[in-house]
């Protein structure tokens, strides 16, 4: 039976675990577009391969450079842990000192199929919150974090272990540096490129360090924010029967669809992802579903309003759609169907599946994304405008207080 200690055991090369194909029944990140010249794909390779003895290198580099080009990045599927990943408690971790438990405790919670965005391409959230940039960095970690004592420290640069240095027992046991590079080099066509040869990594706030909490970490700011615009824009100190439009409910943007349950309001949060709407129902934060039906919608959200009901609606569906079908309601009846409105989709990730265009489905968006990055972005370009236009509508009407954008223009 397979056990947690195998977690720390290092990374196995003799002999080499057998290859894998990534798990079929869980969300996993979008094609990763890069357009790298050939000196650059070696580079990825090369980079990819320091981590293994020349011997194993004929057998991993053309399954490496596979992933390159299938996926946009070499994440190691072949390594994935046959242990299941959760954040076991830290008595039971096999580390030498409690801080390393502490730490590897954390990255495991990180890396949970029930907490993660892709968990087998080491995302945990924000569509590109990268703990590690491959599997092999995570074996390697996870030993040394097994075998650190009190007067040492580790270092980590963009998911690549740098080793592990003496220091004392009041120095930190792990200092972590995501991301950092020279600022005349640093634009998002360069982030991609460097991210594919795995020299870098974007770990947003707490992904890459290690100390991720899910949707609550926001849910008090989230709270505070749709009730002062109440207070502010409505003039209400209660929300009871006030309808709160947004979209997203990824790790963070999930807060959202508690914040309106706390605010007592109705809230609606779109989502294009099945799996992630669903999750965030399992776990409580959305209390109804409606899939893909707008006039469903729309019969519910009059039927909330009128009984002043507390509800956390999770829409499966396009945010754009939801827009655009309240401004032609109000434009023929003159019925206002929104007070609120906000977005929190990953527009820092625009054109690399942090934003889903309305003219798209999910998974036709997913294959146009890989094969034709250039129409995907400007669909992209152009459902923003639609999505801008209609609230801007809604918004010159008198009635729709849109004091909410957390990511849309970020």
């Amino acid at each position: 039976m397979s056990s947690v200690k195998e977690l720390f055991c290092g990374l196995t090369t003799n002999p080499l675990p057998s290859p894998r194909k990534r798990t079929s029944d869980i969300a996993h990140a979008p094609f990763r577009n890069c357009d790298l010249t050939t000196q650059e794909r070696k580079n990825a390779l090369f980079n990819a391969l320091r981590y293994f003895p020349p011997s194993t290198h004929a057998e991993l580099a053309p399954e490496f450079a596979k992933e390159l080009v299938d996926y946009g990045h070499i994440y190691m599927y072949r390594f994935l842990p046959n242990v299941p990943i959760k954040a076991y408690p830290i008595s039971d971790l096999p580390c030498k000192h409690q801080h390393g438990s502490a730490i590897a405790h954390m990255i495991l919670n990180n890396l949970d199929p029930k907490v993660a965005q892709f968990p087998e391409e080491l995302v945990t959230y924000g569509g590109n919150g990268q703990v590690f940039s491959n599997w092999a960095q995570f074996w390697i970690v996870m030993y040394y974090l097994s075998i650190m004592n009190d007067d040492q420290t580790l270092v980590m640069y963009s998911g690549h272990p740098l080793g592990l240095f003496e220091s004392n027992s009041s120095s930190p046991r792990v200092v972590v540096t995501n991301g950092m590079v020279i600022p005349n080099y640093s634009s998002k066509s360069d982030y991609d490129k460097m991210f594919a040869q795995g020299v870098t990594l974007y770990g947003q706030m707490t992904a890459g360090s290690y100390c991720y909490i899910g949707p609550q970490g926001i849910v008090h700011g989230t709270v505070l924010t749709v009730l002062n615009a109440g207070r502010k824009y409505l003039g209400l100190e209660s929300l009871k029967g006030k309808v709160f439009l947004t979209s997203g409910l990824g790790g963070m943007s999930g807060a959202q669809a508690k914040a309106a349950v706390i605010c007592d309001c109705v809230g609606i949060t779109a989502e294009v992802s099945y799996e992630a709407l669903y999750k965030r129902y399992e776990q409580g934060w959305v209390t109804e579903i409606i899939d893909a039906d707008l006039d469903k919608l729309v019969a519910r959200v009059r039927q909330a309003r009128k009984n002043k009901e507390t509800t956390a609606i999770g829409y499966h569906g396009n945010v754009v759609d939801i827009w655009e079908k309240f401004v032609n309601i109000y434009e023929e009846t003159g019925e206002m169907l929104v007070d609120l409105g906000s977005d929190q989709t990953s527009c820092h990730n625009p054109f690399n599946g942090g934003y889903y265009p309305v003219q798209l489905g999910f998974e036709e968006s997913q294959l146009v994304l890989k094969q034709e990055p250039k129409k995907f972005a400007s669909l992209v370009q152009e459902s923003l405008r639609r999505q801008i236009k209609a609230i801007n509508t809604l918004a010159d009407a008198g009635n729709l207080i849109t004091c909410l954008f957390f990511h849309v223009f970020h």
